[in-house]
């Protein structure tokens, strides 16, 4: 049996349309694992876009020192925007748990969390992205796979939905110009995508930086060139294997600050879809407090 935690109640921040509705559906048994680690639970359910982020502020605000995200990537994306206002912690003390229940939930398993695994006693610091006035927690991608992701509805999915996705947009996507800068150092060319990690894993499972950590304070710049369709579907194996970055036509670079230059189109990142030409990226080291 699970160890009870004597802390006050945490609040789950629930996404009822994660995992295509799945995690209302199931909520009541999420629950009952929950609390069989925390005497009473909190429960909040977001009913739009950004609400979660909303949540979690008011949550903080009011004093409360540990959020439990309970849905996918976009959920936990949307959390943990929520513990800071202007840049800064509204809580410095506050924590925040993931309880995956999303289709992809690539973050959590770029860290090796499962819920059998999770016993919300052990801390992370982990590193976020500042981009723009938001944060990032886990990928973001310009080019190919954003290009997917706005073809999807909202959010993540699993890796077989946006496998098949890839495999028909790669067809008739042609690959784009790049000006990219790493801590000053530049390099440009066409790519059919370029992907700047804070975490190993995304798309469904695609290991897209396997040295990226979210823990190191470096971004992982991954940058995918032109390829014969031949070569693509010789790779995306690879991709799922975390070896594509021994491939000759991929580009692999580490850092802490990253500028990219392009023509408009589209990115993604933690499953949230933007357009831009011009994207600029910083680290920001052990950030967040996540209990695991």
């Amino acid at each position: 049996m699970a160890q009870r935690h004597s802390s006050p109640r945490p609040t789950a921040i629930i996404n009822p349309a994660s995992a295509s509705g799945r995690t209302y559906r199931r909520w009541e048994r999420l629950k009952a694992f929950l609390l069989s680690y925390f005497r009473e639970i909190k429960e909040r359910f977001t009913e739009g876009p950004r609400h979660a982020t909303e949540i979690a502020k008011e949550e903080l605000r009011e004093g409360q020192t540990h959020i439990i995200s309970v849905g996918g990537d976009g959920t936990l994306n949307e959390v943990a925007n929520g513990f800071f206002e202007e840049g800064k912690p509204i809580n410095p003390e506050a924590g925040l748990s993931v309880l995956p229940s999303g289709r992809g939930n690539d973050f959590a398993k770029g860290l090796g969390i499962r819920r059998k695994a999770l016993s919300f006693s052990r801390n992370l610091w982990v590193d976020l992205v500042s981009m723009g006035e938001r944060f990032f927690v886990n990928v973001m991608d310009l080019g190919l796979g954003g290009e997917i992701v706005s073809r999807l509805s909202q959010g993540t999915h699993s890796g077989v939905v946006y496998s098949l996705k890839l495999l028909r947009e790669f067809f008739r996507y042609k690959p784009k110009y790049y000006e990219v800068e790493v801590d000053g150092e530049s390099f440009s060319g066409e790519f059919l995508t370029v992907a700047v990690a804070n975490g190993s894993v995304f798309g469904g499972g695609m290991r897209i930086a396997p040295s990226a950590s979210p823990s190191d304070g470096l971004l992982d710049v991954v940058a995918i060139g032109s390829l014969s369709p031949g070569e693509f579907l010789l790779s995306l194996p690879r991709l799922y294997l975390g070896s594509l970055l021994s491939h000759p036509k991929v580009l692999h670079f580490r850092g802490k600050e990253v500028r990219i230059r392009t023509e408009l189109q589209f990115g993604e990142y933690d499953g949230e879809i933007f357009r831009a030409s011009e994207v600029s990226l910083k680290i920001r080291p052990g950030l967040l407090r996540m209990v695991v």
